[in-house]
């Protein structure tokens, strides 16, 4: 990839603040206090903290949020509770909530869905770089109501004050780490201020990493059996091939801030180019030697076998303003406006196999009325118009039009100690083929969906509160579920679409009790989900292009799980401040069709934890078991437990106004395989082995 002008001037700052950091007389700094609990949560248009929700909602901030970044944000939220990856490699992962991922968990960006093509296939990055991020919110369970028919799993709200909402004092932020595994290098940085009414933002980043190392063999020791021992012998040990990346971009924004309210704009860029690791896109003549025994060359990138990468562009327009009291019996009004212009390549070796554009424009707006007695609440209407076309190929879905008009009212009433909330959501959402296209003389589908909700918080007492919440909702159909009709190389099948399904509707009970003050904490959320009319890739048995036939169907299916964290704080001790955590988490499911498993289902997981304070020092140490998954899906292979070590040191200084931090951290300090169950590439691409990453940030 050439050094572009934005990639040189990032370097530069890179260099400059570390210059700065080096030289400069060092002082002791304070701990960082954050108080998540008393944080406005932005990912809900009615307002207030995760305590007035009768939903799961979780925040990530501060230092807790510094020590899980990694390369993609399914890796950075995969340890937490109830959370996953998709794992497609280092260069895309996707967050699984519940067992529910793809098209059911939407990405947003400040509200806004982030418009790639994540959604349609794992292989398929987010264009996000966790590095950048200041927060994360996680709405757990379906979220239609709030966000459509793309958040039925739940919603991953990413904040980065790109377009400032309020007016800041100068200051600024730079990171950089190199990593052993991969020989990665990353860096990023970022500017904010103002003058006055007028306030900036400024950020950039950029990423190397190479082909990373790992326990033992790429293949599973399932695949390693099919080998003959002149094949096995020919195999790689220690290192994925084709797992290298390269990734760079940056955003700029300007608004206007006053006491009437905030306006501003912002534009991003987003470019990275990482490989396909394994088998994930052989093509379709290896396919046929592979049926011929020729397992080496298919799953271990010999010479026969061209690798395989995606080279990704994303530019990204947006609007934002928020207006107080505009008019009377009106608080606050919030309108939301992006445009996305994306492109990503799979490329075939040196050839171009399939070319994914999308134009996509969304806008938002909310109105949070006057408060009568203990009534509050907020309307709001959501609107998007998707252009997505493939060619090539691989393009397994035909290019199409989806656009989605969704009307929401979501209401309040406080009876202190016991808060009711209920919301209701009307969406229309139209999938239409280009012209002169249609899937069995169809080529366009309507539908319109209902959702409503009710829940309650009761305050038990100053330390305790459980919550309640139902909600009724429907998910339409999206494009390749309706309209696929071709080879899909990333999952390593022929799928077909039925343009003629149906809305899946839901019916959901969150359960929920949490302690949340004092030096113990606890949560415990319940759920269960019953889904009629769950869209799913069923295996026909069939082999269509030397793959795999799998045919987008419905069937009835219940999910339902637990949901465990607790801390216990020890504070002003011998060695300094202490806090113990553990969290345990497991979702079951039950599918009408088949053998009745769920493929890919989420396995469970418990976890421990301390965390250690003590003046300019901290460190955590954390420690999960993943268990292992014996029933399975049909045509679908087991996966083996594993064990997760890792751990933080960071020494901290203030210098004047400066704060600079030293950190290092561990990652699979047991250096042990661990293949994701969630993951397509399971048995081809494990995860990295033993990783030490070390670095140093700034903030000035």
């Amino acid at each position: 990839m050439k050094r572009s002008a934005l990639s040189n001037s990032i370097s530069l700052a890179l260099a400059g603040a570390w210059l700065f950091s080096t030289s400069v007389a060092a002082q002791q700094a304070e701990p960082e206090v954050v108080e998540l609990e008393a944080m406005e949560v932005k990912v809900l248009p009615q307002g207030g903290t995760p305590l007035d929700s009768t939903r799961p909602v979780q925040l990530l901030t501060g230092e807790y949020l510094d020590d899980r970044k990694e390369a993609t944000l399914g890796e950075t939220l995969q340890a937490e509770p109830g959370i996953h990856s998709t794992y497609f490699g280092p260069g895309a992962g996707r967050p699984i909530i519940r067992g529910l991922g793809g098209s059911r968990v939407r990405i947003t960006e400040d509200g806004l869905n982030s418009l790639d093509a994540s959604a349609l296939s794992p292989d398929h990055a987010v264009s996000a770089e966790p590095l950048l991020i200041d927060r994360i919110e996680i709405l757990r369970g379906p979220s239609n109501l709030l966000y459509g028919s793309t958040a039925s799993g739940g919603v991953v709200n990413l904040i980065d004050n790109r377009i400032p909402e309020q007016r800041q004092t100068f200051g600024g932020a730079v990171e950089l780490r190199a990593g052993t595994v991969s020989d990665e290098l990353a860096g990023v940085a970022r500017i904010d201020g103002g003058f006055d009414a007028f306030q900036f933002h400024f950020d950039g980043f950029k990423r190397d990493t190479n082909d990373y190392e790992i326990p033992g063999f790429a293949l599973s020791p399932e695949l390693l059996a099919e080998l003959d021992p002149e094949e096995r012998e020919e195999q790689v040990r220690g290192r994925l091939a084709n797992s290298a990346q390269e990734s760079e971009g940056g955003s700029v924004g300007f608004s206007l801030v006053g006491d009437w309210g905030f306006a501003g704009v912002a534009y991003k860029r987003f470019d990275t180019d990482y490989g396909i690791p394994g088998g994930g896109h052989a093509h379709e003549e290896e396919h046929a030697e592979e049926h011929e025994d020729d397992h080496g060359d298919e799953h271990e990138g010999g010479e026969e076998e061209e690798s395989v990468s995606i080279g990704l562009e994303q530019e990204r327009y947006e609007f934002k303003a928020g207006l107080y009291q505009p008019v009377s019996g009106i608080e606050e009004f919030n309108f939301k406006l992006v445009k996305n212009d994306y492109q990503h390549i799979e490329f075939e070796g040196d050839e171009v196999g399939t070319t994914f554009n999308i134009e996509a424009t969304e806008w938002r707006a909310e109105a949070r009325h006057r408060q009568f007695g203990r009534l509050s609440g907020v309307v709001g209407v959501q609107y998007e118009d998707n252009d997505l076309e493939a060619i090539g190929d691989e393009a397994f879905v035909p290019p199409a039009n989806t656009e989605s008009l969704g009307i929401f009212l979501v209401e309040e009433y406080d009876l202190d100690p016991v808060r009711l909330s209920a919301g209701l959501r009307y969406q229309n959402d139209e999938v239409s083929l280009a012209d002169g296209l249609a899937v069995d003389g169809i080529s366009s589908r309507d539908f319109s969906s209902f959702s409503v909700s009710a829940g309650t918080v009761w305050r038990v007492t100053d330390d305790w509160q459980t919550s309640l919440n139902w909600q009724r909702s429907q998910r339409s159909p999206t494009q390749e579920e309706l309209f696929a009709n071709g080879p899909h190389i990333a999952t390593q099948a022929f799928e077909i679409g039925d343009p003629t399904l149906g809305k899946e509707t839901s019916n959901n009970i969150d359960f929920g009790i949490h302690k949340h003050s004092g030096r113990f904490h606890v949560r415990l959320d319940l759920f269960y989900n019953n889904i009629d009319d769950f869209v799913y890739l069923a295996n026909t048995g069939d082999i269509e292009d030397e793959l795999p036939v799998q045919v987008w169907s419905q069937a009835d299916a219940n999910f339902w799980g637990a949901e465990f964290e607790a801390s216990m704080l020890f504070e002003g001790t011998a060695v300094g401040d202490l806090e113990w955590r553990f969290f345990a988490d497991s979702v079951e499911a039950d599918l009408k069709a088949g053998n009745g498993e769920v493929p890919r289902l989420s396995p469970g997981r418990v976890g421990t934890g301390l965390d250690w304070h003590r003046g300019n020092l901290r460190a955590n140490i954390n420690y999960h078991r993943v268990f292992g998954v014996d029933e399975v899906a049909e045509f679908e292979t087991r996966t083996g437990a594993y064990d997760s070590l890792g751990a933080n040191l960071a020494y901290r200084l203030m210098v004047d106004s400066s704060e600079i931090e030293f950190f290092i951290k561990g990652d699979n300090l047991l250096d042990q395989t661990q293949r994701v169950h969630t993951s397509f590439l399971k048995d081809f691409a494990p995860r990295p082995g033993l990783n030490v990453t070390g670095g140093v940030r700034v903030r000035f």
